[in-house]
């Protein structure tokens, strides 16, 4: 695994931890972000944004004064949590309800990180390990254990996962799209997409580009769903709303592991990213690709259809790790 492409992903997933409005001028190497101070930030203000302490960033950057920083100043940032290890260190970003997130090992060849009933195998880099890790969207927000096996010797944290502070919202399905839902076949269908994806291999991709041009998303991850009189669950993805055939392309670079039509997923196409990492594509009116195939990021792998469970013309976006459905905004 390129330790570019690693520490690309551990710089966006940084970022997504800390909203939606990252500084333009920064970036990570190893578990340190750098980050250039714009004109009215101050060292409370970039505590803030990056969820740590004035006293942390003032240690960091040797500073004896933390009043006084000045636009253009470059600054180290550390937005995760260091533990000490016996030979080493860890540094992880704070667990959100519905995320993925990633953390860094250094001081070992070799290990594994377990969290919520997962086994996720640590990815050499020059300098470490490190390892993409999927929270749940109806974990519940508290303290898990996270356990660390590394060259023989264990270690165990516990992690607070925090909410995920997510909407609400129903929908009015047609008598012919509630019966769809009470098909005894739908378990098997998912037991198929999450199969689908294999959870070996290097990761393909250094970030998402855009799935379609001129789609807005229409209805976000996690937000808890009542489906007509039925049952309420959660959206497993995002929603983009475009016109009908539009074309619709892979965010990443991977390999083609589902091209099929599904009952409640429509015309659907599952990618294989490597390190377990899928992304799936839902309610397509035509499909482009075929199993095994291997393609670039930005390939157009179909169009944009309502097939399936779809009130409307849209791409239903979903990215799961190890089979847990995560939110995929913060990969762009």
């Amino acid at each position: 695994m390129p330790r570019f492409l690693a520490l690309v992903v551990l710089w966006l997933l940084a970022l997504a931890q800390v909203g939606p409005n990252p500084p333009q001028r920064s970036h990570l190497e190893g578990a340190i972000l750098w980050h250039t101070v714009a004109p009215g930030e101050t060292l409370f203000s970039l505590a803030r944004r990056y969820g740590t302490t004035v006293e942390e960033l003032a240690r960091l950057n040797g500073l004896k004064d933390p009043s006084r920083i000045r636009a253009g100043q470059v600054l180290r940032v550390r937005p995760g949590v260091e533990v000490a290890l016996p030979r080493g260190s860890l540094v992880y970003f704070p667990p959100i309800q519905g995320r993925a997130f990633a953390l860094w090992v250094e001081g070992y060849t070799q290990g594994y990180a377990e969290f919520l009933g997962v086994r996720y195998p640590l990815v050499p880099g020059e300098k470490g390990l490190w390892a993409l890790l999927a929270v749940g969207a109806l974990v519940e927000p508290k303290g898990y254990p996270l356990r660390l096996v590394l060259e023989g010797e264990e270690s165990l944290l516990i992690l607070e996962v925090a909410p995920g502070d997510y909407r609400r919202e129903t929908l009015a399905l047609t008598p012919s799209l509630e019966e769809l839902l009470k098909d005894p076949g739908l378990k098997v269908e998912r037991e198929k997409v999450v199969g689908a994806c294999p959870r070996e291999g290097p990761l393909t991709f250094s970030r998402f580009l855009k799935p379609l041009e001129g789609g807005r998303i229409t209805s976000a991850f996690g937000t808890r769903r009542r489906y007509g009189t039925l049952f309420t669950s959660y959206h497993e993805g995002l929603d983009f709303a475009a016109p009908l055939g539009t074309p619709v392309r892979a965010v990443a670079g991977g390999v083609v592991v589902l091209s099929e039509r599904l009952r409640v997923r429509g015309e659907a196409v599952i990618l294989s990213h490597g390190m377990g990492l899928c992304t799936g594509y839902w309610h397509l009116s035509e499909r482009r690709v075929r199993v095994g195939e291997r393609v670039k990021g930005g390939q157009v792998i179909g169009l944009l259809g309502s097939t399936g469970l779809s009130t409307g013309p849209h791409l239903h976006l979903e990215v799961r790790l190890f089979g847990i459905p995560v939110d995929p905004a913060p990969f762009f």
